[in-house]
């Protein structure tokens, strides 16, 4: 249980991760020359996946912390080290810097002056405001979190665990300020990629979807870790049960906020708010809506609405699965809709998603293996490995 420097995975698995890796950082450099407004699109929609699966992992650390439940502290590891990523996804937004001109109308000066909206907007979209904001919402959920983190691995270093300093009020303001942040950093990044429609739910329709992703990833990682031993005996399938019922949960936020948005700009009816929706319900772009909600809410809320399957880790696999891949999707269907007429979809997408993935897996495996697997001095941690449902 106190094991550091784990090695997790195999030779060959590494290998594959670099290959993937690598692949998709070449595809991403030919394609800027290539195909230009696509590579950054795709490199958008990574950066902006890998920011949200790492967010997650620090929001579930610190609603831990803030409702002092007892229950996580033996997978609390798991989103520690999904906070890791969030650097990765720093860079990777940063890159947007250079293809700024190619996917956001407003970075144009000429277009801006004139376009009465547009102009209107500009005191706040701008490059330098653009740029100014993602390094300030970066540079709090990073410095932040690290602290959290430090102070809950410090409970373990120090003989006396009444002495470090507790993490739940850092977390507390973590939450509340980053939370608000990650609400203007999907108006900043995806919102803006169409700056005359704008949606006072987007924020927490993006919100809804990094969570369920981020539950997703964490099942799944818990699973993986509990076949490969290092879990085994003390992550029970009760702990599943427990994160099962979370995503099962937040899946039904994800789709209420989905038809609330959908519903409120349906029933207005006014012309330059329902353009929006025109794009995404035309062609095969209409039938990738029907896929979107299949993947992120129909069959993962099928799948876990049964106590027997919500305790099964296969049926757990298979709906963590879709929804990390609806996560792509519905992401696909926020930015991709705002420069293609048609869906495009080839090996540019798949090999970026893959590198990404393989990004976000190492560096997440290379975390969680350097830390011991449990916080062994936390005071819930007895009454989390007798956790019984």
């Amino acid at each position: 249980m106190t094991t550091e420097n784990i090695n997790i995975l195999t030779y060959p698995q590494k290998l594959w991760l670099k290959i993937f890796m690598g692949l998709g950082v070449l595809t991403f450099a030919i394609s800027v020359f290539t195909d230009p407004t696509r590579a950054w699109l795709n490199l958008l929609l990574s950066g902006y996946f890998l920011t949200g699966i790492g967010f997650c992992g620090m929001m579930m650390v610190a609603i831990h912390y803030v409702s002092n439940s007892g229950w996580d502290v033996v997978i609390r590891r798991v989103p520690e080290a999904m906070f890791s990523v969030l650097p990765i996804g720093f860079v990777a937004m940063l890159l947007l810097f250079f293809g700024m001109h190619d996917i956001y109308e407003w970075s144009h000066a000429d277009v801006v002056a004139n376009d009465p909206i547009l102009a209107g907007k500009s005191a706040w979209l701008n490059p330098m405001g653009f740029m100014i904001r993602m390094v300030i919402y970066f540079v709090f959920w990073i410095w932040v979190g690290r602290k959290i983190i430090s102070r809950s691995h410090a409970i373990d270093l120090d003989v006396d665990s009444s002495q470090p300093k507790s993490p739940t009020g850092l977390s507390a303001f973590w939450l509340y300020i980053g939370g608000i942040m990650f609400i203007f950093s999907s108006f900043d990044w995806i919102m803006s990629l169409e700056p005359h429609w704008f949606s006072t739910i987007f924020g927490l329709y993006n919100f809804s979807g990094m969570f369920t992703s981020g539950l997703a990833f964490i099942m799944i990682a818990v699973i993986f870790l509990r076949r490969t031993g290092i879990l085994k005996d003390t992550v029970k399938i009760d702990h599943l049960y427990e994160l099962s019922r979370y995503l099962f949960g937040f899946v039904t936020f994800w789709v209420y906020i989905w038809f609330s948005q959908h519903m409120l700009i349906w029933y207005a009816n006014i012309p330059e708010e329902t353009v929006y929706y025109i794009k995404r319900h035309v062609g095969v772009f209409g039938s990738l809506t029907v896929v979107n909600i299949l993947l992120n809410w129909l069959i993962p809320f099928v799948i876990l609405l049964f106590r027997k399957t919500k305790r099964n880790e296969k049926s757990l696999l298979i709906a963590a699965s879709l929804v990390l891949v609806g996560r792509w999707v519905d992401l696909y269907m926020m930015i991709f809709p705002s420069h293609m007429e048609t869906p495009v979809f080839s090996l540019i997408e798949v090999l970026m998603f893959a590198g990404t993935l393989a990004a976000f897996i190492w560096v997440f495996i290379k975390d969680f293996g350097s830390k011991k697997t449990l916080p062994e001095k936390d005071p819930y941690l007895e009454e989390s490995l007798q956790l019984h449902t």
